[in-house]
């Protein structure tokens, strides 16, 4: 599988014929077949600026595309705003299907360009003439073999010497698998830049995070090798230098960098100068557009990227349908989505204002409930709103927010509570997502960070649905331990709220249950689960198993509830030394679902604890093996899903005096949790064992 660096799109690779290295020169191209002048002018959208005035840009792409992409291609290529250039066409028709060649000359016929046919270009392509320069490409990726690496290299060189001989102010070299916002070219013409692309994000690899097309150093380094990644940033470190520098993306502006490509203007001060994709004989990265920048900033040109409006990349059939939704945004008319941020607060002097300062700039209107603060809750909250309500405490949570959404005013609705912060990170991500969203979204649905290892790694969250449509009037639900009910079009975000509590744990949620429970009222299956909760917590665990033993009794509620009660049982007859039951609770779990790593664990304890190491060995081991439940909405403790088995089965095998299986099992958990002291222990115990051995035998 090629690496996910080899960016190449499908109107890269080539077939057919031998092919040549140049488009045809001014007297070649009386021989050809002209194309009619053209039928439609892109319209003028300023005619009070001259022509004579407008700088002129070429937009180029050597095309191999299917027809539905191709399609989206050139439809935003037609909606780019010129108010200030006056643009051409110019396409190098490589397409193997004959609806994307038939594509290409009606769109020229419609507006000022050409399409040239690579079988029509002189001279022929160096290389294996047998080789028709197919490329792989599926729902993995792209795989590129190097010859048509460069292949491409020189169909681009083509396309800039068409330019440098046709007197064009730049070129707008552009892959066919993008789709533009209207108003990309404009702002890289207006940035000035010699060599400016356009961001794009894309996920390489399936299910892996969206990387730019752009980065600083080497092949794709996010980082400066002995240097900061952002000016005014000291963090040496490589790691927070890439996370600086992809946050720093996220922020509409225009940045310098070290590699683009794929969307870029190229000025004719870089065309004149003779800068090219040629391959460099003593350089090894991958890529033309990587020996494009290296000859570059030879050159001394600088390289930037502008992101203020990032292109959609359908870099996989599957990402075609997004194309509809990032059209939709575009037509909306907005740069994004307005929010109301809705927040209840009862005495949060300590921290509001940190929590509002985490959403500036990103909240455009914020609502903020009070429930009766007698600190400087409301004073602080005037900093920042002046929507600031009163509610009456009426011992029921839900009441309170659905009272703070009814007075939301933007298209959408956030919520957080005082001690919730959007970090830096999560700040741009959110930034970007505002920009972004598709309005057909009903919910997004974001981590809820709660706890953290020593090491500040996140050891425990939940999903939440965090921002809404407000005009889907999604309503809130319990008095206590609440839910916002929604359905319709999720969006399962990689934003996260992290949560920063700084008030004492108290029992006002367990005083609320008990007022009901005496008023006699019958508890839904949720309250009998989180009522069962709230008297574990408290330490009353026989009441807490009689409460979660009716809420499975209902035989209603959410699947991961039960198994979750399950488990809780099980710790309340834990306390209460009833062993036998406490093992038959954790077996129960298994009557709602496949078996969760995380009572797999808890029964590889129970064994272990009995010294039955052999029965202990196998629950740790349906651990390992254990299907990762594929809702997003579930809460999984990752620990059970990764290193923990692997460390008690180290522990297990020892003990069985099976060294070998449990040194394999600690260098597994290593892999998952590097800096475990438990883990670094064991790997000295049998390195001294190991040495021990040795000299034994020596």
């Amino acid at each position: 599988m090629k690496d996910p660096l080899d960016r190449k799109n499908s109107n890269k690779s080539v077939q057919g014929e031998p092919q040549a290295d140049t488009i045809p020169s001014k007297s070649q191209k009386e021989n050809q077949h002209q194309h009619p002048q053209p039928q439609e002018k892109e319209k003028d959208e300023d005619e009070d600026i001259s022509q004579s005035t407008r700088e002129r840009i070429l937009i180029a792409s050597p095309v191999r595309q299917t027809a539905a992409i191709l399609n989206e291609f050139l439809n935003s290529l037609q909606s780019l705003e010129r108010k200030t250039v006056r643009t051409d066409y110019l396409f190098v028709d490589d397409n193997e299907e004959e609806a994307s060649s038939q594509m290409l000359n009606d769109f020229v016929l419609r507006h000022n360009g050409k399409v040239i046919h690579v079988r029509d270009m002189n001279g022929t392509e160096s290389g294996d003439a047998d080789d028709p320069g197919n490329y792989n490409k599926d729902e993995g990726g792209h795989y590129w073999r190097n010859e048509q690496v460069w292949r491409v290299a020189r169909l681009k060189n083509n396309i800039l010497q068409y330019a440098r001989e046709h007197q064009y102010d730049g070129v707008f070299l552009i892959d066919s698998d993008l789709v533009l916002h209207p108003r990309t070219l404009e702002q890289l013409v207006s940035s000035q830049n010699e060599i400016v692309s356009n961001i794009f994000w894309t996920s390489w690899q399936p299910g892996t995070k969206e990387m730019p097309q752009v980065w600083l150093q080497d092949e794709y380094a996010l980082y400066r090798r002995g240097g900061s990644a952002l000016e005014a940033t000291e963090a040496q470190d490589e790691d927070a230098q890439a996370s600086a520098f992809l946050n720093q993306l996220r922020i509409p502006g225009c940045y310098e960098v070290g590699g683009l490509g794929a969307c870029t203007l190229i000025r004719r001060s870089v065309l004149e100068a003779g800068v090219n994709f040629d391959r460099i004989p003593n350089v090894s990265f991958w890529g033309e557009d990587r020996h494009f920048c290296i000859r570059a900033q030879a050159y001394g040109f600088q390289l930037f990227v502008d992101t203020h409006y990032p292109a959609y990349h359908i870099y996989r059939l599957s990402d075609l349908p997004g194309a509809a939704a990032y059209n939709r945004r575009i037509k909306r008319g907005e740069e994004g989505i307005r929010i109301s941020l809705c927040m209840i607060v009862k005495n949060e002097e300590t921290s509001l204002a940190r929590c509002l300062d985490s959403v500036k700039g990103i909240a455009d209107e914020i609502v903020i409930v009070d429930t009766g603060s007698t600190d400087r809750t409301r004073q602080i909250a005037a900093q920042y709103t002046d929507c600031i309500f009163d509610f009456e405490w009426v011992d029921d949570f839900a009441a309170a927010r659905n009272f703070a959404f009814d007075q939301a005013s933007c298209e959408y609705i956030m919520w957080l509570d005082a001690d919730d912060v959007f970090e830096p990170q999560d700040r741009a991500k959110l930034i970007a997502l505002k920009q972004s969203l598709d309005p057909a979204v009903d919910s997004v649905t974001m981590d809820y960070n709660l706890s953290f290892t020593p090491e500040g790694k996140v050891s425990y969250s939940l999903r939440r649905n965090r921002l809404v449509r407000r005009d889907r009037q999604f309503r809130w639900i319990g008095a206590v331990h609440e839910y916002l009910a929604v359905a319709g079009n999720l969006l399962h975000s990689d934003v996260a709220v992290t949560h920063k509590k700084d008030k004492v744990y108290t029992d006002r949620n367990l005083r609320i249950y008990r007022k009901r429970e005496q008023a006699g009222e019958d508890f839904s299956p949720r309250d009998l689960y989180y009522f069962g909760n709230e008297l574990k917590d408290h330490a009353f665990h026989e009441e807490a198993i009689t409460y979660y033993e009716k809420f499975l009794d209902t035989g209603l509620g959410w699947v991961e509830d039960r198994i979750a009660a399950c488990q809780k049982i099980a710790d309340c007859e834990a306390v209460l030394k009833r062993p036998e039951r406490e093992s038959a609770a954790l077996f129960r779990s298994f009557a709602y679902d496949l078996p969760r790593a995380e009572v797999c664990c808890r029964l590889g304890g129970y064994f272990a604890d009995r010294e039955d190491y052999r029965q202990a060995i196998f629950w740790y081991e349906q651990a390992v093996q254990a299907n990762r439940p594929g809702d997003p909405m579930v809460v999984l403790n990752e620990a059970a899903w990764t290193w923990m088995p692997h460390l008690q089965l180290c522990v297990c095998y020892d003990r069985m005096g099976n060294r070998a299986k449990a040194k394999e099992h600690n260098d597994i958990a290593l892999t998952y949790h590097p800096t475990h002291p438990s883990m670094l222990y064991n790997d000295r115990y049998f390195k001294d064992l190991a040495k021990e051995s040795v000299m034994e035998n020596a």
